[in-house]
């Protein structure tokens, strides 16, 4: 065809408001089944195309203002507890990009809970479809390895961070890697030469031993005398190991996130920052004047939500056939923990 058919034209061809021929060529869940296929196959026999330009700058557009709620989200949770996740300051950060996000796009968000009293997976499933819950963002888990159970194929899903092996669908996480370069470069910045990085064993794994690994190549780069080997804490007397491993290589700066190495260092009679540095890598806004970290779990929930509506915009369901991981870098924070540059 020479001239291009309009959507005016195919809803007047129809019979039905241009509105409705645009939800239906978007295969939107509000129309019936039947009307959408009706409506596509009309079009299509008389030549219409997405003008892709136009398509998404309209996308665009959309996401500049607050729309009307058009459908329901699910944010699926699976902590021993309803609210355990709750007590992790950067997991409320990243619930509350998630809700910001879905808000701005036309969704709303709804918190379900698989351990309720009596839940099974097949009533999940079952509530969640009659909810007409299609989209699922799957909340990371206090450890690595978890395994969920759903009708996955019913749902399109994406997972925060490593910690949720099954089901292995699209996920987004903090560039861990990347944000311990850029902690080290601002340390170098501030002359530091000996760094030293606490961990406990299980929070190294839950990052897949990202932090570790760019900590690791940087000590293999520095001269001998600089180098500090990484604490890794495994045993129960975590203080005491951690009293040894201080004596024994001085750092000049300490990276850690789950342990309270403030409280130990300051058993220790070291001042802060004048003897000893430290820096947080999961830094939030309770933790100042810490410097530290900021993953912006905000930025990771809205990343997560774009995500999962692209999937349900593109009618994709089930268990993908290629996972998709989206990192977001996180931003250095200043702090009085350590000395200026």
């Amino acid at each position: 065809m020479s001239a291009r058919v309009s959507l005016r034209e195919i809803a007047a061809g129809l019979g039905v408001s241009h509105t409705t021929v645009s939800l239906a060529l978007r295969d939107d869940p509000r129309l019936p089944a039947s009307t959408r296929r009706k409506i596509r196959r009309y079009a299509a026999e008389r030549g219409y195309r997405v003008d892709a330009v136009v398509s998404s700058l309209m996308a665009r557009l959309r996401t500049l203002r607050e729309k009307p709620v058009q459908a329901t989200l699910g944010f699926v949770t699976a902590w021993p507890t309803r609210h355990g996740w709750r007590a992790m300051p950067n997991l409320e950060r990243f619930h509350r990009g998630v809700e910001r996000r879905s808000r701005e796009l036309g969704y709303a968000l709804d918190e379900l809970w698989l351990h309720e009293p009596g839940m099974s997976s097949e009533r999940m499933t079952r509530i969640l479809r009659a909810r007409g819950i299609r989209g699922l963002i799957l909340q990371s888990l206090p450890a690595a390895g978890g395994r969920l159970q759903l009708g996955w194929r019913h749902f399109a899903c994406v997972a925060k961070g490593l910690t949720v092996n099954h089901p292995p669908v699209h996920r987004v996480v903090s560039s861990h890697y990347e944000d311990m370069q850029r902690v080290l470069q601002e340390l170098a910045r501030r002359r530091y030469r000996r760094i030293g990085l606490v961990l406990s064993e299980a929070l190294s794994v839950r990052v897949d031993r990202a932090w570790l690994a760019a900590f690791l190549l940087h000590q293999n780069d520095r001269p001998e005398p600089q180098r500090v080997p990484a604490l890794i804490t495994r045993a129960a007397d975590e203080e005491a190991h951690f009293r040894e491993w201080q004596a024994a290589h001085r750092p000049e700066v300490i990276l850690f996130s789950d342990q309270p190495i403030p409280a130990w260092v300051d058993r220790l009679g070291l001042r802060v920052p004048d003897e000893v540095g430290l820096v947080h890598l999961d830094w939030s806004k309770d933790m100042a004047p810490l410097a530290g970290l900021d993953s912006d779990p905000e930025a990771v929930g809205a990343a997560a939500t774009d995500l999962l509506v692209g999937q349900l915009q593109a009618n994709e369901y089930g268990i993908p056939r290629h996972e998709k991981i989206v990192a977001v870098r996180g931003h250095w924070v200043p702090g009085s923990s350590v000395r200026p540059r």
